[in-house]
């Protein structure tokens, strides 16, 4: 009892010397860190800056009405996109069970990061519900918008370069386990702390979803988020031995993720992003998504 009273005590102490509570990083069996290095590349090894991506998401729900035009939104934006890489999230929240608890023998796609990021990124009070980037955009005072207005909220990021260089791939170790390293490389300087979030994405889910008509029992859902092996605000990119960010900082980083039951691999992606977790800054600043297969 006395040393969970002292670790709870540090706890208190050092959160409140902190502006933004960074992630707790939950050990999870699932997922092994095979590689975990950061050096500075010299001056003539330090490549051209990507262009930012965009990264969409769309909190959404089987029995909300409006959700399939927010998710056609999203589809029509990552079409039509040019330069700029387009990452959808399909985020499917445990609140709102009127409009998010699954049709009967169907699968649950309801996850806690979708609820976490839902109620802690963008505040949502109904659905559908999301943003661009993480971002608040001028006249906005919060990040959650109307799908309406997500294409030009994506196109503000038409051409613009990205701080950080994102290069993921993916090997296969067996029917459900894989590989994934991620090469980050920093093309500025950032004023914020960079975190890095990785989450597994399945698309064509046969699940029934309401919409103005109706009922479409042969709806297909993608883009949906099925497990996260971060915390939903990421984990620290920095490994410690270098604490702060400057042009030509290379990080390289490996995970071994294993793929839950009921995913179709063939089906399924993974997504991964640089994320700040500032009080006002909590914004994407590069994101990528790779095939598992």
């Amino acid at each position: 009892m006395k040393k969970l009273i002292a670790i709870l005590a540090v706890v208190a102490v050092w959160s409140a010397c902190k502006e933004s509570i960074p992630p707790i990083v939950f050990g999870d069996e699932e997922t092994l860190t095979l590689r975990d290095t950061a050096y500075v590349l010299s001056s003539a090894d330090i490549p051209e800056a990507q262009f930012r991506g965009v990264l969409i998401e769309d909190i959404t729900g089987v029995k909300c009405v409006a959700c399939p035009n927010a998710a056609a939104a999203a589809s029509e934006i990552k079409a039509n996109a040019t330069t700029n890489e387009v990452v959808i999230l399909g985020l499917y929240p445990t609140g709102f069970r009127a409009l998010t608890s699954p049709f009967s023998n169907y699968i649950d796609l309801r996850t806690d990061v979708a609820q976490n990021i839902g109620a802690n990124i963008y505040q949502f009070a109904s659905l559908p519900a999301g943003g661009v980037n993480r971002k608040v955009f001028d006249g906005e005072s919060k990040r959650d918008v109307s799908f309406n207005t997500w294409a030009n909220r994506s196109n503000s990021f038409a051409g613009e370069k990205s701080e950080v260089n994102i290069d993921v791939t993916v090997d296969q170790v067996n029917d459900s386990t894989f590989n994934v390293n991620g090469d980050f490389v920093f093309t500025a300087a950032t004023d914020s702390d960079p975190f890095v979030t990785l989450m597994l994405l399945e698309d064509n889910i046969k699940h029934p979803q309401y919409y103005s008509g109706g009922t479409d029992k042969e709806y297909k859902h993608k883009h949906v988020v099925r497990k996260a092996y971060t915390p939903y605000n990421g984990t620290p990119l920095l490994n410690g031995e270098i604490s702060e960010t400057s042009r030509g900082l290379r990080v390289e980083k490996g995970w071994q993720i294993s793929v839950p039951n009921g995913v179709v691999v063939d089906e399924a992606s993974i997504a991964v992003f640089i994320n700040y977790n500032d009080d006002e800054n909590r914004e994407v600043a590069q994101c990528t998504e790779v095939k598992l297969k």
